[in-house]
């Protein structure tokens, strides 16, 4: 199961959707699905547990009264939604699923070997269901709105051994997932990884179904007038005060976080959107896909990526990405994924408040999550990782990535120390303090192929760039200029010195290091 964009962008009205639970793990991975379908998730935050769990009644009773108390309480005319979870033991049931929606206070008095033991009293049976189930109350709807997702599987033979995801807190040895393997997968469903997790996640695919009503609910409410018949005057002054401005009302934060493979990216947006609320995340790969389907094309690899933009345009992505952003008007918004100079030009340009945060961690260390992470058709050895790398590099935003980020933050060591520069960073004076200082070697030796104008050898490159202050030496400038292949073009004919010329997306670079020179640099 993928989670895409779907049609959510082309919409001017969203539903303010409100999650309404005491369960924090729950509330972090529903704002995760959320936002990898392009929706931020609103959250309802009760002081005690947030309704009566009546487990005489069936689930759908369950949550109906639940959604009725749930109402009385949250004062606001507001969309929400409850969730329940279940489980059925198949060697422990009968016509009524056990544990079933007691599953909770079930799991807190058994231990692996209590269940373990009863299994096999009971003929050995493992197969057992996860479900969940989701009640959806819109305010001018009398009956709530039902969803169930569900996986099937069996109950390990061990108990399990591995440790917690500490940024994924659902994915743990300490509740059910911690002794479930789902069907189709080798591995207990709390000891993979979050992307992996989401194809066999049972509340992931209750959730995806909600987000799907949700989208055929916002585009209803986005038809024109002459969709809808007035059966009554409309009250003009009627909830007025609920009703979200479409225009900033203020400068919005944008970060736009690039790196390599491994580095931290989708770990950067996913802890700042599942722990801080009015945060949007845009995922560029995500939405590079989307742009292909509505074109009638696929992307499968990086091949497939270049060929596609060098098509249509280096920076499609983010011209998406930045109507986007601007449409969402949330106080922080997070942009991933970005691979070209183009698309970084584009929505520096495009959003005066937009800074580039690059994430840096050492190969080894990218690859040792790399393996944890991976596929079977992945990269299994360091060598076949470092060659993804080097394709990623040929986009062209990585060859430059130290020269036009404004910040940079590694996570090389463990993930608390990353999530607390991560938080010291979204905490900085705006506009935070870059890293930047004069113009780098690469950016006056591309300025002075500008001015040549034409193809020049490394002797005529450092003459132009002393016209232009600190003369850069031939062997550097060679050198800078060579490690961007994408941009300075190497000319090089028998007998003759070696010459540079400008690629035809050089420009671009030479805008984009020209708007970051500019940029304001705080004194550190």
């Amino acid at each position: 199961m993928r989670l895409q964009y779907g049609d959510v962008f082309r919409f001017d009205r969203l539903l303010r959707t409100f999650f309404y639970t005491s369960n924090a793990d729950k509330l972090i991975q529903a704002r995760m699905i959320f936002m990898r379908s392009g929706y931020q998730l609103s959250h309802y935050r009760s002081q005690h547990e947030p309704y009566d769990e009546d487990y005489s009644l069936s689930t759908v009773g369950l949550l109906s009264k639940a959604l009725k108390q749930v109402s009385q309480e949250f004062e606001r005319r507001s969309v929400l939604f409850v969730e329940d979870t279940s489980v059925r033991i198949e060697a422990l049931s009968d016509e009524t699923d056990y544990p079933g929606t007691r599953v909770k206070e079930w799991f807190a008095e058994t231990n692996f070997a209590d269940l373990d033991r009863q299994i096999a009293l009971r003929g050995g049976n493992r197969r057992c269901t996860v479900k969940s189930d989701i009640a959806l109350r819109l305010p001018t709807l009398s009956r709530p709105i039902f969803f169930h997702g569900e996986t099937s599987g069996r109950v390990a033979d061990s108990a399990p051994m591995f440790e917690a995801s500490p940024q994924y807190p659902w994915l743990t040895p300490d509740t059910f997932n911690g002794w479930f393997i789902p069907d189709g997968s080798n591995r207990r469903l709390g000891e993979m990884e979050f992307e992996d997790s989401i194809a066999f996640d049972f509340r992931a695919k209750s959730l995806k179904l909600l987000i799907e009503r949700l989208e055929e609910l916002n585009a209803s409410a986005n038809l024109g007038r002459w969709n809808h018949i007035a059966r009554r005057p409309a009250d003009a002054n009627a909830e007025v005060g609920n009703q979200l401005s479409l225009l900033p009302t203020e400068r919005r934060d944008v970060l736009i976080v690039i790196g390599h493979k491994c580095a931290g990216k989708s770990t950067f947006s996913d802890f700042l959107t599942g722990n801080r609320s009015g945060v949007f995340a845009l995922e560029g790969s995500t939405l590079l896909r989307q742009i292909a389907a509505e074109e009638g094309e696929q992307i499968g690899s990086s091949a497939d990526a270049l060929a596609f933009l060098g098509q249509r345009g280096w920076d499609v992505v983010a011209k998406r990405a930045a109507d986007y952003v601007a449409r969402e008007n949330a106080d922080l918004s997070i942009i991933t994924g970005m691979r070209t100079v183009e698309e970084v030009l584009w929505l520096r340009s495009a959003l005066p408040a937009a800074r580039v945060v690059l994430v840096e961690a050492d190969a080894r260390t990218r690859f040792e999550r790399h393996l944890r992470r991976a596929r079977a058709d992945d990269a299994r050895t360091f060598r076949d990782f470092a060659m993804l790398d080097v394709e990623q590099m040929g986009f062209g935003a990585l060859r430059v990535a130290n020269e036009i980020a404004d910040v940079v933050i590694r996570n090389d060591a463990d993930l608390n120390s990353y999530w607390r520069r991560v938080d010291e960073l979204v905490e900085m004076p705006k506009p935070f303090s870059s890293t930047r200082t004069a113009a780098s070697e690469l950016h006056r030796s591309l300025r002075a192929l500008r001015k040549i104008g034409r193809a020049a050898t490394c002797d005529e490159i450092a003459a132009a760039t002393a016209e232009q202050g600190p003369a850069v030496r031939k062997y550097n400038n060679n050198r800078a200029l060579k490690s961007v292949p994408e941009f300075a073009t190497r000319v090089e004919k028998r007998g003759e010195l070696l010459r540079y010329r400008l690629s035809p997306r050089a420009p671009a670079l030479l805008r984009l290091l020209d708007l970051v020179a500019s940029s304001p640099n705080p004194a550190q």
